[in-house]
């Protein structure tokens, strides 16, 4: 009964999932539209896994084909949805390469199967999948392809986990670059979640590659394994669903909000203030005289119009001047401008007071800047200040 519990964990909590992305399909955003066909992928590769390890030997060997696809697919989907987040170019054929391999192997092992009878396909996978034969006699081509198949389908599967976290966590932190050089605060606008996400996704993915290099039959051979993968992978395929389910910032939305103001940014803008010497004069002065950090929700566009410059020159003033981030730039004002407002006796402001005027959208953002740029908390700091 446990068994049988844990062998179908995963594909429950994918199904969980799946239902959930398609009772709200049409209110969707892009992005996930499309993970819901990679929950729908994860859903099949689990539900294959579950038949596997309930013995079903004639219902796997029907479907051990769509399970290789599913199985070299579901890495190369995460990529794409990746892809969907950080750009607002609609997908074409040629997007769709990545699943090539996938497909490649999932036809072929269809073709392979096709040239069996159902004698030889029902032989052949209770040999090589569930070790319950202690040999084939003699192969036919047909079976001598599948060995091949399988074995490039297990190598495959380790190979592609490199450009998939590596390009992926390219296209995640090149977008999140972008939000922190354009937004002061960008609490629930970076894809940080997915990105540390992503680390995690392939660690498991490694631990993934390993079991399937070893052989799922160990875990046939010695049932109790079966809890440590499946309280693993169905943990795993939880927090990525959820994350998934409450990610609203994507590159469309940045894409809207930048192009908003656009045009009044454009409208303002002077071919005199382009030089480096005179706009950090000039930004300094709207930071130190002006105080224009402590205006809430605060977009670089927003400077470059005060600037009468674009938003391009004020970034890389800051980027190439100071080394920081938009966002690091404007939230250093902001902690010091709160620091003294924590030690002036004259006024007696709670925290959330000192936040609001300092510019934060909330505690949460200036509690999270400060510890960031001091080390420390506000509470910790004042009574380290105090002490001296």
């Amino acid at each position: 009964m446990i068994e049988n519990f844990f062998s179908g964990l995963p594909f429950f909590v994918c199904l969980f999932w799946l239902i959930l992305f398609i009772l709200q399909y049409k209110q969707l955003d892009p992005a996930k539209k499309f993970f819901t066909f990679f929950l729908l992928t994860c859903t099949f590769l689990y539900f294959s896994h579950a038949v596997y390890f309930h013995r079903y030997v004639y219902l796997y060997s029907l479907i051990e084909s769509f399970y290789t696809f599913c199985s070299l697919a579901v890495y190369p989907l995460y990529y794409l949805y990746i892809c969907k987040l950080t750009s607002i170019k609609q997908f074409n054929l040629k997007s769709y390469w990545v699943l090539l391999p996938a497909l490649i192997l999932g036809v072929l092992s269809v073709m392979f199967y096709g040239m069996m009878n159902e004698v030889e396909r029902i032989s052949f996978v209770e040999y090589h999948f569930f070790k319950k034969t202690d040999g084939l006699d003699s192969l036919s081509f047909a079976e001598k392809a599948q060995e091949v198949r399988i074995i490039a389908t297990k190598t495959l599967f380790i190979i592609q986990l490199l450009p998939v976290s590596f390009f992926g966590y390219q296209k995640l932190s090149h977008f999140n670059r972008e939000v922190s050089n354009y937004y002061a605060d960008t609490e629930n606008r970076t894809l940080a979640p997915v990105q540390k996400l992503l680390l995690v996704f392939i660690l498991f993915a490694i631990f993934s590659g390993t079991a399937n290099l070893l052989g799922r039959e160990l875990f046939i051979r010695e049932s109790w394994l079966l809890v440590i993968p499946s309280l693993i992978f169905g943990s795993m395929l939880f927090l990525v669903s959820y994350i998934a389910y409450t990610q609203h910032f994507t590159a469309i939305d940045f894409s809207r909000e930048a192009d908003n103001v656009c045009r009044e940014e454009t409208e303002a803008e002077t071919t005199s203030n382009h030089d480096t010497t005179i706009l950090s004069s000039r930004l300094k002065q709207l930071m130190e005289e002006e105080q224009l950090f402590r205006q809430k929700d605060l977009h670089i566009s927003d400077i470059a119009i005060h600037l009468g410059s674009n938003r391009t020159y004020v970034s890389n003033c800051i980027n190439q001047e100071l080394g920081l981030s938009f966002s690091d730039y404007i939230n250093q004002y902001r902690i010091g401008y709160a620091q003294s407002k924590m030690t002036d006796s004259r006024v007696a402001l709670s925290m959330m007071e000192i936040s609001e005027q300092s510019g934060f959208a909330n505690e949460v953002s200036f509690y999270r800047n400060f510890k960031k740029i001091t080390g420390t908390t506000p509470n910790r700091w004042l009574r380290q200040h105090a002490s001296k």
